[in-house]
């Protein structure tokens, strides 16, 4: 095969990419603004606990695994930490009893690409206004969940400055990698089937981690 023949299938394929890439940002882009707009019209009270993230968070039944309690699932299939800011203020409208946040994955790969310095800015903002604005709102930063193992190096160092960033915040701050990394620093393959996203014993385990948090949550309200 000729080096013009390999650099014309070189181009169709990237152009292939391409039509393709932007094919699932728009459909993401549609997706999130249907989210938000629901989200608008029933809204986050004050006595609510919200789960707020991406698809990770989205793909949780968290009125099932946490039955009788006032939960909302404030999860977007694709958000970033970006993505999460901008909903800020209509999480923190009623001042929620607690925020548990889990967002930043999606920031990651190259087609999304932030470097770690611009993701950590964003999220202070986040926690900035969870402060400023509902001062009285517990929040719960999460640590990054493990995914492949070419992204352990890098989720690991976020997260030991999101830990820090919490303490700064004197926010809580929950490890969730240690749960569910294995060797390599990726997703434990018996929770998981894509190597990012959870099947329901990474669910079980995750409640398993929230329970006392929970508990005492709603202890407060007693």
């Amino acid at each position: 095969m000729t080096i013009p023949v390999l650099a014309v299938l070189l181009i169709v394929t990237l152009v292939f990419l391409t039509i393709s890439r932007l094919a699932v940002e728009r459909i993401e882009h549609n997706h999130h603004q249907q989210r938000v707009d629901f989200f608008k019209r029933y809204p986050v009270y004050q006595n609510d606990i919200v789960f707020l993230g991406d698809s990770i968070t989205d793909g949780g039944c968290w009125e099932e695994l946490f039955p009788g309690i006032p939960l909302k699932n404030r999860g977007i299939n694709a958000d970033t930490t970006t993505g999460v800011l901008n909903r800020m203020d209509d999480i923190l409208v009623n001042q929620p009893k607690a925020i548990f946040i889990l967002i930043g994955t999606n920031d990651l790969p190259f087609f999304q690409y932030r470097h770690d310095d611009d993701i950590l800015n964003t999220y202070t903002e986040i926690l900035t206004r969870c402060k400023t604005k509902s001062p009285s709102t517990q929040v719960f930063v999460q640590s990054l969940l493990p995914r492949h193992k070419r992204y352990a190096k890098r989720i690991k160092g976020l997260n030991s400055r999101l830990q820090e960033l919490a303490r700064q915040f004197d926010y809580t701050f929950i490890d969730l990698y240690s749960t569910f990394a294995g060797e390599h620093g990726e997703l434990k393959k018996e929770l998981t089937n894509d190597n990012l996203h959870l099947m329901a014993e990474g669910y079980a385990r995750w409640v398993k981690i929230l329970q006392p948090y929970i508990d005492s949550l709603i202890s407060q309200s007693k």
